[in-house]
């Protein structure tokens, strides 16, 4: 069965890349210049909202759509493109975190993001929608483990930071304008000590308050920010 994606930010980014087969659209949903530019891009299907509902239950914002297949990358393949920024996820298990880690990432120009087979949350609809369309537009390659994808990220000649609450540099410490990927942990155990050994450097948040870290999704749109800063992105 073809995956079904709604919400109009993240229909129309997938018909912006190509990825969309065809878009239904509840009745009478109104004048949005997203909507007629979908209908520039895909074939649409006008159906009744209660049906659109079923297909597609929650904030589905009166659009939803049928996305060809996923292309699957391969570690090696991301790789080869010569990425000069990356983000790795350590167990992030929360559809809205993982759709919001991606949105910063492609926000802040990265290439591509990492995700383990195992003990992360699915690309799902809610994902998508999260990342309002973000993840239809990032090379996303899949590893069986991050410890082992850290290797040879490294072998790449890439950098490695990762998010932890005790690391040892400040995010203004460390040169964000190398080649880096930036590895985001999930809020309980955060990333786990193997790959914490493997990095290169282990970056800290500094926090004022009473709570002791920062949402997972604040926290990787915090450093993906100090990367744009440094790198002089919209100067």
């Amino acid at each position: 069965m073809a995956q079904l994606i709604f919400g109009r930010n993240a229909v129309l980014e997938a018909a912006r890349a190509g990825r969309v087969v065809k878009v239904y659209q509840a009745a009478g949903v109104g004048h949005d210049p997203r909507l007629e530019e979908i209908a520039r891009l895909a074939r649409i299907e006008v159906v009744p909202a209660e049906r659109l509902d079923q297909m597609a239950p929650g904030v589905n914002q009166g659009v939803a759509a049928e996305l060809k297949p996923r292309r699957d990358w391969t570690l090696n393949e991301l790789l080869a493109t010569e990425p000069t920024l990356l983000v790795a996820l350590d167990s992030i298990l929360d559809p809205q975190n993982l759709g919001a880690i991606l949105r910063s990432a492609e926000v802040a120009g990265a290439d591509g993001a990492i995700l383990p087979e195992h003990r992360s949350a699915p690309l799902s609809p809610a994902a998508v929608k999260a990342s309002s369309g973000a993840s239809e537009l990032l090379a996303i390659a899949r590893v069986s483990g991050l410890p082992s994808a850290v290797i040879e990220v490294k072998r790449a000649g890439i950098w490695c930071a990762a998010l932890d609450p005790r690391g040892e540099a400040l995010p203004w410490e460390f040169d964000f304008t190398q080649r880096v990927c930036i590895v985001v942990g999930s809020e309980g155990a955060g990333v786990h000590r193997l790959v914490k050994e493997r990095a290169d450097v282990r970056v800290r948040l500094p926090v004022a308050g009473h709570v002791a870290s920062f949402n997972a999704s604040a926290a990787a749109a915090a450093i993906l920010y100090e990367v744009m800063r440094q790198r002089g992105a919209g100067s």
